[in-house]
């Protein structure tokens, strides 16, 4: 990371590149922030940070209060979104869009040779019907019968065909150039020639890409697979120049067989090097056409990918709520179709960050259903009390709140020194906002209201420290342990003696409500006590996987006899 700062008799310009992650950065930029009673005005230009450091945040809010001038200029989009949540003032610098936007497809061109049959039936597997045709070109032996046809009519519904000479070209059909023929596409029709080889291969990738690239420019998406060798290599060039979209197999999938894609990306002419599973997305998004919702078997497809690439398993979560958040993305970041959404999440891993923060919800207070919290106070947690060791695991626990609540709450009972709260959530952003300690300050008056309704006596006051637009939690974070956690992939990591996963799981199906009700059962200590949220509505699913409700409780469970670790 790098500081510049720049003078002039009015203005002293702090450009910061970089993230600020060493302790010489923060102690320079303090220094420039805590420079007394100095009338210039200052600006602040953040190029890269997605997250400043809380102590950061409250040098300029100190010197915003003092009526000093501050200018905040920002370049990613989750600092922004950070900013906002503390009230502080920003500009958001917007750059040239993320991506252009792919026209409609006409056509898909699949090709390969070693090790691509099957990641050509997967991904035919996938296409769902459309108004588009289909190419492959897959290197085989000239001696050898191609039966890429009989396999292909297991997995689709598309018309799969060996095509003869000058056989008309139509929507909704596979076309498989035979072995020992070069397949080419002109005019509406299919030509096969007997022409030499070209790369000691007939039939030709390159053939294949170079005549759709003149039949169809820029409407085509060729896809390179697993192979040897250069054929298909000038073809990715001829079909660049045509302007149609040219995404290589990632070659790192493909073991031996990494020469061509490899081959093909030294040369530079392509769009994207994606896995398999990301390309069978974004091609069956690309064929449903602009329109298409990120709905049904195209977003199954996609969290499939999702789980592939960046290890985040979405499978389980509530797939209405799912394509609600995603449209609105697309809707904040100009993305016009699903497919040139996926494009973006797939090949750049910060816009997958801003997806990830977008599909949690964050919606969360401090003593959150004040009931359970004085439940938790009056019966629960003087139960636990004689545990020498006392650990609580907050599932979910977005931005935090909830942790520190429990903190306080048990700083008030004389156990948190005994405690540990391990707060998990998927989303490592909001993980990184929870350990800021740094909360937006128009949620006052609810946090007040729900601690006094809680039991709370001593006042929320006593435990923050206030600014006009925010405010910092003080003193109750040393029994806070923050970490990503996946409650659908990770599973058990300890043994708890209370688990609390509120309004969470109503985001989930009723398949993966079941799977993390199992992982609860299998975490929690025979005595322990499960405290869901009032709108989960599992008591059903809660007895399924081996909990009671609590004195008659629709929300805190305990397990019953013979439940619990295996």
């Amino acid at each position: 990371m790098s500081i510049s700062i720049q003078e002039t008799d009015k203005l002293r310009k702090v450009a910061v590149l970089g993230q600020l992650q060493q302790s010489s950065d923060l102690k320079q930029l303090l220094a420039v922030l805590s420079l007394p009673g100095s009338p210039l005005e200052l600006e602040l230009d953040f190029y890269d940070a997605e997250l400043l450091p809380a102590e950061i945040i409250e040098a300029i809010a100190n010197r915003l209060n003092a009526g000093l001038p501050v200018k905040i200029l920002v370049y990613r989009d989750l600092l922004a979104r950070a900013l906002a949540r503390l009230n502080l003032p920003f500009q958001k610098v917007f750059s040239q869009p993320l991506l252009s936007t792919f026209p409609t497809c006409k056509a898909l061109v699949l090709a390969g040779s070693a090790q691509s049959l099957d990641k050509i039936l997967h991904i035919i597997s996938c296409l769902p019907e459309a108004d588009v045709t289909v190419f492959i070109a897959q290197h085989v032996r000239e001696d050898q019968a191609n039966l890429l046809d009989k396999l292909l009519k297991v997995v689709t519904n598309y018309q799969v065909v060996m095509p003869q000479d000058l056989q008309a070209v139509k929507t909704g059909t596979i076309y498989i150039a035979p072995p020992g023929h070069h397949l080419r596409v002109a005019h509406g029709l299919v030509y096969l020639t007997r022409d030499r080889k070209i790369q000691f291969a007939r039939p030709s990738i390159d053939v294949l890409f170079e005549s759709v690239a003149g039949e169809y420019g820029n409407q085509a998406i060729a896809v390179l697979l697993c192979g040897f060798g250069q054929d298909g290599v000038q073809g990715c060039a001829t079909l660049k120049a045509a302007a149609a979209c040219v995404i290589l197999e990632n070659g790192a999938e493909c073991q031996a067989a990494q020469v061509l894609p490899n081959a093909a990306r030294q040369a530079g002419q392509f769009d994207h090097v994606f896995s398999c599973a990301a390309i069978a997305s974004i091609v069956a998004a690309a064929v449903s056409g602009k329109n298409a919702p990120p709905s049904g078997s195209l977003q199954k497809l996609f969290l499939t990918a999702i789980k592939a690439d960046y290890g985040y398993d979405l499978l389980g979560c509530q797939h209405e709520s799912l394509e609600r958040r995603i449209k609105d993305m697309m809707i904040s970041f100009s993305v016009g179709s699903f497919c040139d959404f996926q494009r973006l999440v797939f090949s750049n891993p910060k816009f997958f960050q801003r997806f990830l923060a977008e599909m949690s919800v964050t919606v969360t207070e401090f003593f959150r259903h004040p009931e359970q919290f004085q439940l938790l106070r009056e019966e629960i947690l003087p139960y636990l009390a004689s545990f020498p060791l006392l650990k609580i695991w907050s599932a979910g626990c977005a931005t935090g709140e909830e942790a520190y609540s429990l903190a306080i709450l048990l700083s008030e009972l004389g156990l948190l020194q005994k405690s540990r709260i391990f707060a998990t959530d998927i989303n490592p952003y909001s993980l990184e906002l929870a350990k800021m300690q740094l909360f937006p300050a128009q949620n006052m008056q609810k946090n007040r209201s729900n601690y006094l309704n809680s039991g709370g006596t001593a006042g929320f006051d006593a435990y923050i420290k206030s600014y006009p637009q925010f405010f910092k939690m003080t003193g109750q974070s040393e029994r806070i342990f923050f970490h990503c956690h996946s409650l659908t992939q990770d599973g058990v990591f300890n043994e708890f003696e209370l688990i609390i996963c509120r309004n969470v799981l109503i985001y989930f199906d009723a398949q993966a409500q079941e799977k993390v009700l199992q992982c609860f059962a299998k975490s929690l200590h025979i005595d322990g006590f499960l405290m869901l949220g009032p709108q989960d509505s599992l008591q059903s699913v809660a007895r399924a996987a081996g909990f009671v409700p609590y004195n008659n409780s629709r929300h805190v469970y305990k397990l019953q006899a013979g439940g619990g670790r295996a």
